[in-house]
């Protein structure tokens, strides 16, 4: 069974950021939290945010954009229109009915898409539309929580991420391949050996 991220791996950027940039049509206010999204951005880029933070900073931005919660299922449903062609359908292919995907987006936003994923297990963040807030963020060690609630010790033979926030992840998957923007997919765990010759190796010594 494979595993794979959304982010930056099925989807070609950040769909959530997207949904923001968006949604400004429709709702002025979230121009005022531009500057913060894009700063937490780099943080979490770069590795530098956990989980508490990242939980406050949603909730607040979610209770200012989910105001008219009845509008936001044709916001979304819009939203993918556009921007349906930005799932990399290269990563598509390889996923199997039986295959997961998880995301720390919103439930509410990769609903909306998933008809076209190919699987139906996904694990998501969970949102309250009445209150817009995070009731579970899939971040970090809780994608591997959820996954254990969900799936128990079914073992991932192959997890495919952009990020190393995915660590958690990253260590109980057998195989781990490391999707870039642009170049191959690259395989980071195993680490493939080589000899002196730049051959791969065994990993058995040579008599």
């Amino acid at each position: 069974m494979k595993v794979f991220d959304f982010d930056n791996t099925i989807y070609r950027g950040e769909s959530s950021i997207d949904l923001a940039v968006y949604m400004i049509r429709n709702n002025k206010k979230i121009i005022l939290f531009l500057p913060m999204i894009f700063k937490n951005l780099v943080k979490y880029k770069l590795c530098l945010i956990g989980r508490e933070e990242m939980e406050v900073i949603l909730n607040d931005f979610g209770q200012a954009v989910m105001e008219d919660k009845d509008e936001v299922p044709k916001i979304i449903e819009r939203f993918w229109q556009t921007h349906a062609h930005k799932l990399n359908r290269k990563i598509l292919k390889r996923i199997s009915p039986e295959d997961i995907i998880i995301t720390a987006g919103p439930d509410i936003l990769i609903n909306g898409i998933r008809d076209r994923l190919h699987t139906d297990h996904i694990i998501s963040s969970e949102v309250d539309l009445d209150s817009g807030r995070f009731t579970y963020l899939n971040y970090k060690d809780n994608k591997v929580r959820r996954y254990r609630e969900f799936y128990g010790d079914t073992p991932i033979d192959a997890f495919y991420t952009d990020s190393y926030n995915d660590r958690a992840l990253m260590e109980i998957s057998d195989r781990v391949f490391l999707v870039k923007k642009r170049g191959p997919i690259k395989q980071i765990k195993p680490v493939k050996k080589k000899n002196l010759r730049g051959k791969q190796s065994s990993g058995t010594a040579s008599k």
